[in-house]
């Protein structure tokens, strides 16, 4: 199952905290068996690895605490061009997991050469989705808002594009007016979403006729922001994740797990189809 995270715009729909927490999430809630690979086509300071631990994380959350120096989706790409034989322990091996080996993230890197880089995921992404494939149930992979050609390539071949929105009507309405092809396979996502805002759920839904199963929303949250920014996404969601009303961050719990359960529906309502 192939799913790309993606935005119209640059910095300002949270595809990245977005996609962490809901990569998060739908482990929580799915089986032991089950395991979802998540990874990035771009190469970028603010990560997908920076919410999901620190460097001194601690072992329950990640346990793969050995560092090489090549690893993750830059040392992947590099076996595929050599014609390596990729085994599903070598795969592995260069990922970072979480939540007893049913997380896992494949860094792109530290971005000292983004166009080699991008040279080898334009070449090299299709193929080295499809090899996840056959050893996750879900491939999640952060798209870059930037003109990119491995961008057109993943979304082209994504069984469901989740489209990361904002509440600004004129992003809204280019998304709306343009994309036909991506918005048939589409799940919609508002992150950091105000609920004092103009453009309420219920008003996208019924202004750009969206299903309701298919938009979910990841609420404002300082809690949830810092944990993202200190690289404790995890822990925090851990935390909460079954709080009580009395807790401070209910509210945001709720609506992200909600979101959460849309999101699978959707995915697995593509997986069938």
């Amino acid at each position: 199952m192939k799913v790309a995270f993606w935005s119209n715009t640059r910095g300002r729909s949270c595809v990245t905290s977005n996609l962490a927490c809901i990569s998060v999430l739908s482990t929580l809630s799915s089986s032991d068996q089950e395991r979802t690979i998540v990874l990035e086509n771009h190469q970028n300071i603010l990560n997908l690895g920076n919410a999901l631990f620190r460097r001194q994380s601690k072992q329950e959350i990640r346990e793969n605490r050995g560092y090489q120096v090549e690893h993750g989706l830059s040392r992947l790409l590099r076996a595929m061009e050599r014609g390596e034989r990729l085994s599903e322990e070598a795969v592995f091996r260069y990922a970072e997991n979480f939540l007893g080996q049913r997380l896992f993230y494949l860094p792109a890197g530290n971005g000292r050469n983004q166009e080699m880089f991008e040279y080898r995921m334009e070449r090299d992404c299709i193929r080295t989705i499809r090899l996840l494939e056959q050893y996750g149930d879900q491939v999640l992979v952060d798209t870059a808002a930037a003109p990119l050609a491995s961008s057109r390539k993943i979304l082209r071949q994504a069984d469901l594009v989740v489209i990361n929105l904002n509440q600004n009507r004129q992003m809204l309405d280019h998304i709306f007016r343009n994309y036909s092809d991506l918005r048939k396979k589409a799940f919609y996502l508002i992150g950091n979403y105000d609920a004092e805002s103009e453009l309420t759920r219920g008003e996208i839904i019924k202004t750009y006729n969206i299903p309701g199963s298919r938009l979910g929303v990841i609420p404002h949250n300082v809690q949830f922001s810092d944990a993202v920014s200190d690289g404790q996404l995890i822990p925090f969601l851990l935390r909460n994740f079954q709080c009580g009303e009395d807790n401070r961050n209910y509210e945001f719990m709720t609506s992200a797990r909600e979101a959460a359960l849309l999101f699978q529906k959707a995915a697995d309502q593509s997986r069938w189809e």
